[in-house]
Formats: structure tokens, sequence, C-alpha cells
């Protein structure tokens, strides 16, 4: 595709975002309405892949495994990838993936997240078992610390 053109469509597509974002509510529309999971996170492990550039780039990719627990008691473990989508010097935003699997089943989310914020909601986007068809939200707080937290909140009990 010539230069020209991509500019001018990447500049409409621009445009058209950043419009279509000012018509988005200001707050979740069932937020607080069914379940919630509270889970303490033990880090398990994390791997990094390097790929394109040597060294921090565009689409090297973090790996995450975590021990999941509740009263003390391992009840389940996540994984979750995400990848490096922008560098902007010490910001480094990723899109990210996790699976919960607890007991009924598993739950998944996903989200943009800069690492460095303690916190990030991800949208949940589905689930196996007693959470099928589920949605809501998952917000991770005190990220890659000892004091992880997960807080599920789905929209239907």
């Amino acid at each position: 595709m010539p230069k020209k053109k991509f500019a001018l469509l990447s500049a409409a597509g621009t445009a058209a975002l950043a419009l279509g974002a000012t018509a988005l509510p200001t707050a979740p529309a069932h937020a607080g309405t069914g379940k919630v999971i509270d889970l303490d996170v033990g880090n398990d492990g994390v791997v990094k892949t390097d790929v394109g550039e040597h060294g921090l780039s565009v689409g090297d990719e973090f790996i995450y495994a975590d021990k999941l627990y509740q009263d003390g008691k391992q009840v389940g473990r996540d994984g979750s990838s995400c990848q490096v989508t922008q560098l902007a010097g010490e910001k480094i935003t990723t899109s990210c993936v996790l699976s919960v699997q607890l007991p009924d089943g598993q739950i998944t989310a996903q989200s943009l997240w800069t690492k460095g914020d303690d916190t990030v909601r991800m949208a949940v986007t589905g689930g196996t078992g007693a959470y099928r068809g589920a949605s809501g939200e998952l917000s991770c707080y005190d990220i890659q610390t000892p004091h992880e937290t997960y807080r599920i909140t789905l929209d239907k009990p």
C-alpha cells in the first residue's frame, strides 16, 4: 500500500476512534450486580521472550503463572501472556490475556496494561463450567508484588 494512502487511512482511523471514545458511557452498566470472587495471588514466575530487536521492543512477550489462594488455601491457578504493544520512554504498554482456573471452571479476561501501574481492570471475556458465558471485570491490585490480589466481579450470579 502506498505510504500516502496508508497515512490517510491511519489518520481517518485515529479520528474515528477519537470521536467514538467521546460517546462512551462513563459508568459501567452492570458493576456490582453479580458474584464477587476475591483471590490472593502467589507469583510463581515470569518468563520474557525477546523477539525482533535485541532488548525490550514491541512484540516482546511476558508469560506469567500464579497460584491462587483464599484464606491461605490454594484454590486455583492462572496463566497469562502480555505482548508489548507500545514503548514510550519508561512506559511499557502491553496487551494481556489471563486465564483463571478455579474448582468450578475457568474465567478468561483481557486488557491493556502499562507496566508499573499497580492496578489493572480487565474485561471478563468468558468462562467454562459454572462461569460459562461470564462477563464482568477482573481487577488486579498490587501487581507483581507479594500482596497481589484479584477481585473478579461477575455481572450475574
